[in-house]
Formats: structure tokens, C-alpha cells, sequence
């Protein structure tokens, strides 16, 4: 049995699936928060799992590294790790501080920063879309001149597409780049880098590889689909895995990828690459150094039978995780998740019974949010819930998720 130290978690997602799976391995951990309050749920009031299945839980100030580090010199742990993007530089320093294993490379930074990413595959010479940076709203407006409409403007820090907006001219440029002006501390009350990244928009499917890295050998475990809405937001509302992709290009995707993660130092660790298939070839939209959010690693899980959230506990301990992929009897699953229509006080919630008869739903959850009022949406932290379905025989598992969500009917006062 290892003991691991757990710096932060998600609240979503990989958050509720990696405390009991290492109870299931037989490992225990301490949660280290600034915040334990941070993990309850306005629609719920269960205790969250990075509480319930905690060995321990230390409260101190996790945005504090040297305060961090010195605070845990009396504990003993086997390793670090944490699923929350504002917490892996954290647990890299802690871990080398204290010379234990953790999931992620030494210059894990290059691709938690967007900028650095981008930077890091100009240096390569790999194609990037046309980009500019910015540090106030004169350079903002010359970058966007530079650049020309329609452009994505995002924060270099963020994460789950917080503040990533489409924009179509120079009123919207103003608006989106005033919102983070007001943004100075990220949600998790850590100073941010005020620098603005802007970007051609990109048209093209979007999909995302997964990956896992042990000290310079890396191995592809495939490609996952994508859809979202909300626009001018980017908010994630689908996956499937596979992607239903030609081999012509899941070939091409594969290989840019590797050549992406060569290029930003990415050497140890998993990876969640997000790309944009345009009719210039893939491009990189971002690099994310952990293991993807929104139940992915358990489509992955159902069809291939890799566990990917193993893999990264094997890693969190030093060790090389074995992933051997085996017939599942399942050719694809799907997630989709439910997504308000807009801001207001939820009345009803109508359909979730059809949820229990469909048979290709294998599993679901709708958040009570009745009297309830809920926000404009405006990124991933937005879910009312999700439905996860999958396909024995074909690639249609998006399909069945789509039509079981479009059975619920959300009311609200109006």
C-alpha cells in the first residue's frame, strides 16, 4: 500500500473517479486543500469524494509553495498528485522538493502556459495558426488588426475554456478583454498572467489525443471526438471515443501530436492534446498535462479497458503503467452533458425517467437543481448533469447520447 499526498483536486469529473479507485489499488492518500468548503456542491449536500475517501485532510495555504513545502517536512509520502490544471506546477515543486515521483515532466510549464506552447512549436518549426500576444488593450487592438476577424482571444492560464472567446470584431474584442481585466485572480485565488493570446479562429472538427509518456517513450491510445456550444464560449458538451476518423487522418494526427509533445519537453506523463482538423492540416489548440476531464478516461476505459486514471496513479509512484488494450465487446461510448439554455430559476426538469429504459445509456446523473437559479453559461463548470452511452457493434454512441439528452426539457421562470 503506497500513501500518496493529493494537492487540490477538480470538483468534477476525475475528481469523483480517482479517490475510489485508489482505495480499489489498495493505496491510501491525504487531501492537501486551502479549502475544503471549495468541494460542496450547491446541488448537492453528499460529502465529495476527495473528502470521503481521504485517509486524511490538511488544511493550509496550497497557493504558497515555500509555505507549502515547509508546512509538509513532518509528513511522509510516496508520491504527489493532482488532477486540478492550477495545482500541477504546485505538486511538480512539491515533489521535487521532497524528491518523489509525480505525473508530470520538469518543464511541465511550457505546456500549462498557452503562449510558451505556442512558442515551444514555432521553435520546432511545426505549423501554428497565425497568433499574437498582447499585455494591454493597444497591443490588443494591434494584434487583432495583425491578425484579422474572426480570432479566439484566451487567457494564458486558464483552464475547462474559462474566458476563451470567439470573436467577430473589434466591440466584442473590447467586451471579452474587459472581462479579464476584472479577472485578476483565477478561480482558484491565485494571481494570474494578464497576458492575452490571440489567435486565428480555426475551422475545423475538433478532436483530442490521448497519450502517455514514461521517460521519453510514448504511446497513443487513440483520439476522441468533441462538440460544443455556447458560442462565443467554447463549452464542451460531447465526446465520443474513437473518434470516427479516415486512417489517412487519425495517421496524420497521431504523428503532429508526437511531434507537438517532442517539442514542448513533453516527456513523462499523460497528455490530453487538443487539435484542429482544418483544411491545412492539424493544428495544436492546446496541450493539457494530465489526464482528460469530462469522463474521457472512462470512454477510453469501456472500449479499450486501459485505465487511464491508473496509469497516472502508477506514475504519481514511479512506476511504469502497463497498457495493454484488450476487446471490451464495446465499439464506442459517448458522453453528453447537459448544458443550461440559459440563465434563470430551473422549475422543472422533465424525461429523466426515459433515461432508465434506453439501453444504450449506461449510466447517468441530473443534478436536483429545482428552485434552484442557474447561471449563464459560460465554460464547463456549467453542467446540470450527464449521460453516458455506448455502441456494441459501431461508432454511433454519440448518437444514442444526443437523442437521450434531447429527451429532457428544462423549464424555467420566466
Amino acid at each position: 500500500m503506497a500513501h500518496l499526498m493529493m494537492i487540490e483536486s477538480w470538483v468534477g469529473a476525475s475528481g469523483n473517479l480517482l479517490p475510489p479507485l485508489l482505495q480499489l489499488l489498495g493505496h491510501k492518500y491525504t487531501f492537501v486543500t486551502r479549502k475544503p468548503e471549495h468541494y460542496q456542491s450547491a446541488h448537492s449536500t453528499e460529502k465529495h469524494p476527495v473528502l470521503g475517501y481521504a485517509d486524511s485532510v490538511l488544511v493550509t495555504e496550497t497557493n504558497d509553495i515555500p509555505g507549502l513545502i515547509e508546512f509538509l517536512k513532518p509528513y511522509r509520502f510516496d508520491g504527489v498528485i493532482t488532477v486540478c490544471d492550477y495545482y500541477i506546477e504546485v505538486a511538480r515543486e512539491v515533489a521535487k522538493a521532497f524528491n518523489l515521483p509525480c505525473p508530470f515532466p520538469a518543464e511541465v510549464k511550457t505546456v500549462r502556459q498557452k503562449h510558451l506552447m505556442r512558442q515551444a512549436l514555432d521553435r520546432a518549426g511545426l505549423s501554428n495558426p497565425n497568433y499574437r500576444l498582447a499585455n494591454s488593450w493597444t497591443e490588443a487592438e494591434e494584434a487583432a488588426a495583425a491578425i484579422g476577424y474572426p480570432l479566439v482571444l484566451k487567457p494564458v492560464d486558464l483552464a475547462s475554456s474559462a474566458f476563451v472567446s470567439l470573436i467577430q470584431n473589434g466591440k466584442e474584442l473590447q467586451g471579452a478583454y474587459q472581462a479579464l481585466e476584472a479577472f485578476p485572480l483565477n478561480f482558484r485565488d491565485q494571481q494570474r498572467d494578464c497576458t492575452y493570446l490571440l489567435e486565428e479562429y480555426m475551422n475545423g472538427e475538433e478532436v483530442s489525443v490521448e497519450s502517455v509518456s514514461y521517460y521519453g517513450e510514448t504511446a497513443i491510445l487513440g483520439i476522441t471526438d468533441k462538440s460544443v456550444t455556447g458560442t462565443p464560449y467554447f463549452i464542451e458538451n460531447g465526446h465520443m471515443f474513437p473518434a470516427k476518423l479516415s486512417d489517412e487522418t487519425r495517421i496524420a494526427v497521431t504523428q503532429f501530436v508526437r511531434d507537438a509533445l517532442k517539442a514542448a519537453g513533453f516527456d513523462h506523463g499523460i497528455a490530453h492534446t487538443e487539435v484542429k482538423l482544418t483544411a491545412e492540416g492539424p493544428r495544436i489548440v492546446e496541450i493539457n498535462p494530465r489526464t482528460a476531464g469530462n469522463y474521457i478516461v472512462e470512454l477510453i476505459q469501456r472500449v479499450t479497458g486501459i485505465d487511464l486514471l491508473q496509469a497516472f496513479v502508477d506514475l504519481s509512484l514511479g512506476m511504469e503503467p502497463v497498457l495493454a488494450a484488450k476487446d471490451c465487446g464495446i465499439a464506442s461510448a459517448a458522453v453528453m452533458f447537459l448544458v443550461p439554455p440559459r440563465s434563470g430559476t430551473l422549475t422543472r426538469t422533465q424525461g429523466i425517467e426515459s433515461l432508465e429504459s434506453d439501453e444504450h445509456v449506461v449510466r447517468y446523473k441530473i443534478e436536483n437543481c429545482t428552485g434552484k437559479f442557474i447561471e449563464t453559461p459560460i465554460d464547463n463548470a456549467c453542467y446540470l448533469g450527464h449521460v453516458v452511452t455506448e455502441d456494441a457493434v459501431g461508432l454511433n454512441a454519440r448518437l444514442y447520447a444526443e437523442k437521450a439528452l434531447d429527451r429532457l426539457i428544462l423549464s424555467f421562470d420566466t
